[in-house]
């Protein structure tokens, strides 16, 4: 029977504890949670508590890629990305990202693949909330003339941003639908960075053509919707996701914790593999 891969998990929030549950109940098969690191200590050590299997929990990078780890998940954020991806590829482990809004500093995703090509190890990004990016990926073979994502969220989903601070708009004070944004996916990152990583991934999956991001606050909305339009060659893709928030977290959707584990099963699993 071949090795069980080993995880280190970087970040026990909503999606950390999903993905670390389902490991801890078997959701993935040939897969064991070694270690978890946290900015807040106390938030690995309750997680913690509620598995079956006690994993160690560690303060640092360094005693996380001593555990024995084969591929570090973060699900932290962007910021994370930047102090840890480099080093975590550095000791051979592959990685596999959430916070994917971080790989739009093109300085700083070239250097992770110059390190992946120097070492042979493999960075992950997952879908996330937005569906039909193996279809994105196969129409920018021919590229595409039209490409435009809109996302809307309740005001509440979107407080924390920098947006609002840097534009003295209090998002209580929207009652009714507002297109915050409209522009590239860089800045919607940087204004929205826990909001709209499925902007990064479409733009790494349509590369080099730069999608129109759309972001809109809606106090009417209970879901977070992504709606995605592309236009080329290759025919019309329109896909709309209504997606219901995390529970624990209603900046994220609950499908993007479950992206990051169905990316999980595959990465670990033998045999057969679908749509790569």
């Amino acid at each position: 029977m071949p090795k069980k891969v080993r995880i280190g998990l970087i970040g026990c929030g909503a999606i950390g504890n999903e993905i670390a549950k389902a490991i801890d109940e078997g959701l993935i098969p040939n897969a064991t949670l070694k270690a978890v690191l946290d900015k807040d200590p106390q938030s690995a050590k309750t997680l913690n508590t509620q598995l079956k299997k006690k994993i160690k929990v560690v303060k640092t990078i360094n005693q996380l890629l001593k555990t024995g780890v084969d591929l570090v998940v973060e699900a932290a954020s962007q910021q994370a990305v930047k102090e840890y991806a480099e080093k975590i590829l550095k000791s051979r482990k592959d990685l596999l990202i959430l916070s994917v809004g971080a790989l739009l500093d093109n300085t700083l995703l070239q250097n992770l693949l110059k390190i992946c090509q120097r070492y042979g190890n493999r960075i992950y990004v997952i879908s996330g909330a937005l569906g039909g990016i193996d279809a994105i990926k196969a129409a920018s073979i021919v590229g595409f003339t039209d490409l435009i994502l809109t996302t809307r969220k309740h005001p509440n989903a979107l407080a924390s941003s920098p947006f609002f601070t840097e534009r003295g708009l209090d998002p209580k004070s929207i009652t009714q639908p507002t297109l915050l944004y409209g522009g590239g996916a860089s800045e919607a990152v940087r204004l929205f960075p826990a909001n709209i990583n499925v902007a990064a991934t479409l733009t790494l999956a349509a590369t080099p053509k730069e999608p129109l991001i759309r972001i809109i606050a809606d106090p009417t909305l209970d879901v977070n919707i992504h709606e995605l339009t592309a236009k080329g060659e290759f025919g019309e893709i329109t896909i709309v996701m209504k997606n219901k928030p995390s529970l624990k977290n209603p900046k994220t959707s609950y499908i993007a914790a479950l992206s990051a584990i169905s990316a999980l099963r595959s990465i670990c699993s033998f045999g057969l593999k679908i749509g790569i």
